[in-house]
């Protein structure tokens, strides 16, 4: 590994003004990758919460900066918004800005692990794995990353189904029933945090009530048996590759 004794690792992510709870695992994440000193620095930046995007560089000593977007996709944010923010198209060469950490094949070895945790003693090829995304009305690429990420899963797993369900673009969560094929279901939140959405939005769209004790209970709902994990930006996992993308930026 090169040395990156004078590099600060700045991670950013969305946060959010009503629900702070939501920006916990990047700040964790951050604390845990502090604590291993790979970097001078590690610093974090939200666009709901402080300390603020535009204001993230302004603590930062060392020579050499990169910045990674906590972000599962590339759209609107990540291409327009953060920039922006950051002045980006101004800033030394100093400084890296590097694509969202969702776009690495490693969030699929993550989404594996993850299901393997949850499914206890169902099989996979009697169970629907759902994938759950926000989506956006503002990015038609928003999609794309999951979707991609469900075509090399289907080569890695047989699980009988591996589809997605969107908070804000079709096809809709609340409509979960005229898209799974099987009885058994693994949702899995494509989200960085739980949040809002992942703690109220989704489970109440999905008629069920998310044991806060038990986080891999099946549930019945309508005759379906059903299982909801936490955020899938909650993994431990997230840290590797975090470091991983950020040392092979340079």
């Amino acid at each position: 590994m090169n040395d990156y004794s004078n590099t600060a690792l700045v991670i950013l992510g969305h946060g959010s003004s009503k629900h702070p709870s939501s920006s916990i695992p990047c700040r964790l994440h951050a604390d845990t990758i502090r604590r291993m000193q790979v970097f001078k620095e590690v610093h974090c930046g939200f666009l709901k919460e402080t300390p603020l995007i535009e204001n993230c560089l302004d603590h930062v000593d060392a020579e050499k900066v990169i910045i990674l977007p906590n972000f599962l996709a590339e759209g609107y944010y990540t291409k327009k918004v953060i920039p922006e923010k950051l002045g980006l198209e101004s800033l030394s060469e100093a400084v890296t800005y590097l694509k969202p950490l969702g776009l690495d094949d490693d969030i699929q070895e993550m989404i594996i692990d993850l299901a393997d945790k949850a499914m206890g003693d169902w099989k996979p090829e009697e169970t629907s794995l759902v994938l759950l995304g926000h989506g956006s009305t503002k990015s038609a690429r928003s999609k794309d990353t999951l979707l991609e990420h469900i075509s090399g899963l289907k080569e890695k797993t047989n699980f009988a189904q591996i589809t997605d369900l969107w908070l804000e673009e079709p096809p809709f969560i609340k409509d979960w029933r005229d898209e799974v094929e099987s009885k058994q279901i693994l949702y899995i939140p494509y989200l960085i945090a739980d949040g809002q959405h992942g703690g109220w939005d989704i489970p109440e769209l999905l008629g069920m009530q998310r044991d806060i004790y038990d986080e891999y209970k099946a549930h019945s709902v309508d005759h379906y048996s059903v299982k909801l994990t936490s955020a899938l930006g909650k993994s431990a996992k997230m840290v590797d590759l975090i470091i991983k993308l950020a040392t092979r930026s340079s």
